[in-house]
């Protein structure tokens, strides 16, 4: 923060919520996300059992890949579900919007831990799931804009990095969620116990997230809806913010594939292609979310003082580039936990530094009466191209490539092209917004 700007973002802040309640906006904003990221999380946990439950087939590769398959199958919906429900946001209101995207994900989670398998209904058991996919990706598609909104305008001027961060923190803290809770179910019960009916219990805890969030996302204060601006079709920037628009989906995409690859993908990765026990394997998704949640703030709260796009941003995705190939090499040729773990948590500090100040710089870059609407249909279009396909992509590509090193290669690519995204974006860390 420069001094010419100190003064205008101290004055914006004489408005600004006590902290109790700003603590309260941020955990109401985020806990869409958590329910959302630890059903991803339990899911690519238990892909190899939920692809023998209602996926069976002649190999195990073609299981696993139609399981993956299904779970790409919910961002389809996502990109209908960010401009219906992103619209919605802005006009009716934030509060409304954050209740009805809660409240679909959870029935769709309780839907899959509920799902009787394909021995008990035949191909009516994969529809089910297909069909709850659908639903969590419609809710999905309008949570992140949203919530996103809600924590820029809802709390200080000079904490917005801060906050913002929470929403990609949360990420990490659904995944340690739901990887500690695999792994302490896959130590408390047996193999057989696990395959039967004990991946069920993560998807129906996650279903208690949501009277919780429902009851927080009620109880937020902000404008009403009469008061918000009304978009100008008129308006001489509208060309920026479609130009903000595509730089938003090219920017999530390389933090899109790197997120599933890394802490979803990977404990599958660790066990069918490294050869690690899946005990041990789990223990890799655990490094890289604690890492996401413990750092991403901190490197939020740097943002607000030095800058979202220089040097932060920039610097972690020109190392995430450069360490990747080092990082998978060192994996698949010393295939143990010690160097898994090393060479996740270094990828995992570089991640986090390059995308936890984006998370505030992309939808900064839009004006409030249309933040939510955007961003929300940015996000759920490059999330559902390029993150909902990750696994699929990187499983397919080691299955015809014969390679292990693939995913790396993919990572790369898209990581670059998110880099130039973000550079193009117009630097908001020192200024007042709305």
């Amino acid at each position: 923060m420069n001094a010419t700007t100190e003064p205008l973002l101290k004055a914006a802040d004489e408005a600004a919520l006590s902290p109790a309640y700003q603590r309260k906006i941020v955990l109401a904003a985020v806990i869409g996300n958590l329910l959302e990221f630890f059903d991803f999380t339990v899911y690519s946990y238990f892909a190899l059992t939920i692809g023998h439950q209602f996926f069976p087939a002649d190999s195990q590769v073609t299981s696993l890949l139609l399981a993956f398959a299904v779970f790409a199958v919910g961002f389809v919906m996502r990109p209908l579900g960010g401009i219906v429900l992103g619209r919605y946001a802005d006009r009716a209101g934030r509060k409304p919007a954050l209740t009805l995207t809660i409240l679909l994900m959870a029935v769709g989670s309780a839907s899959i831990g509920l799902a009787p398998t394909y021995a008990q209904i035949g191909i009516a058991a994969p529809l089910l799931i297909v069909v709850a996919r659908l639903v969590q990706g419609f809710a999905q598609g309008g949570e992140f804009g949203a919530a996103t909104a809600t924590l820029l305008e809802m709390g200080g001027q000079a904490s917005r990095g801060f906050r913002a961060s929470w929403q990609l923190a949360s990420q990490g803290a659904a995944a340690l969620l739901g990887s500690g809770l695999a792994a302490s179910l896959g130590f408390l019960l047996s193999a057989d116990t696990m395959h039967s009916w004990g991946w069920r219990i993560p998807f129906l805890l996650g279903t208690l997230i949501a009277p919780v969030g429902i009851y927080l996302r009620r109880h937020i204060r902000e404008e009403p809806p009469a008061q918000r601006v009304v978009a100008d079709r008129d308006d001489p920037k509208r060309g920026v913010y479609v130009r903000n628009w595509f730089l938003t989906i090219f920017a999530i995409m390389g933090m899109s594939v790197s997120t599933y690859v890394m802490m979803y993908y990977m404990p599958t990765y660790c066990i069918q292609y490294l050869g690690l026990p899946p005990k041990m394997s789990i223990l890799a998704g655990v490094a890289s979310s604690t890492i996401s949640l413990v750092m991403c703030p901190i490197y939020g709260a740097w943002s607000d003082r030095m800058g979202r796009r220089k040097p932060l941003t920039v610097i972690g995705r020109i190392a995430l580039i450069l360490l990747l190939y080092p990082a998978f090499w060192l994996m698949t040729h010393f295939p143990s936990l010690p160097v898994v773990l090393g060479a996740l948590i270094v990828l995992m500090l570089f991640y986090t530094m390059g995308s936890a100040p984006a998370y505030a710089l992309m939808p900064e870059n839009f004006p409030k009466h249309l933040r939510a609407g955007y961003m929300s249909s940015a996000y759920a279009i490059a999330v559902s191209v390029f993150g909902g396909t990750a696994q699929l992509v990187a499983g397919w590509l080691i299955h015809v490539t014969g390679n292990k090193m693939a995913p790396a290669w993919y990572m790369i690519g898209c990581v670059l092209i998110s880099l130039i995204a973000v550079s193009l974006f117009e630097e908001t860390g020192n200024k007042a917004i709305d």
